[in-house]
């Protein structure tokens, strides 16, 4: 399953990241789904360092990552408005997709309401992955080694850019 955060990202080096594909997004925060909060295992570095990406890859990558943010950003706020009145801060449980144990922290009548938001996003976001032309595991791989590999890093922001660019001057069609 595509490993998706639904929060915003703490890590520096995904925030620096974040922070320049915010500027594409016209101003709305765009937040990368991302396995950089797993814990970083001895050789990790050396593996992303090493991990080749084609530019399909990179393109179809791009392109789930920005069709991910509004269902992302839809799934956040809904569970944030679930939240409300609790004492639970979203920042304080795990909304990743393969890991929703955390979830059983909150109050048991909004787990159910919690985890089926999380599932439906986390399908919808494999569903994206698949549609772009990558596997699950390859996106995760991707966005595992893009905080360690300054290269990949720029070939993303540089098909961000891209995509947004043409999104821009594509015309409108008629009816």
């Amino acid at each position: 399953m595509t490993t998706v955060l639904l929060r915003r990202s703490r890590s520096p080096l995904i925030a620096g990241f974040l922070a320049s594909v915010a500027l594409l997004a016209q101003g709305v925060p765009l937040s990368l789904p991302t396995a950089g909060h797993n814990p970083v295992r001895w050789g990790a570095a050396a593996w992303a360092q090493g991990i080749n990406v084609s530019p399909d890859e990179i393109m179809g990558y791009a392109r789930s990552v920005l069709e991910m943010e509004e269902p992302r950003t839809t799934a956040y706020n809904e569970i944030r408005a679930l939240l409300t009145g609790t004492n639970v801060d979203i920042n304080s449980i795990s909304l990743r997709c393969t890991d929703t144990n955390s979830l059983n922290q909150l109050p048991r009548n909004l787990r159910s309401n919690v985890r089926t938001i999380v599932v439906n996003y986390c399908n919808q976001a494999s569903q994206i992955v698949q549609a772009n032309g990558l596997r699950n595991e390859r996106f995760d791989a991707i966005t595992a080694a893009y905080p360690q590999n300054d290269t990949l890093a720029e070939q993303i922001r540089a098909a961000l850019m891209q995509i947004q660019q043409q999104s821009q001057t594509a015309p409108v069609p008629s009816n």
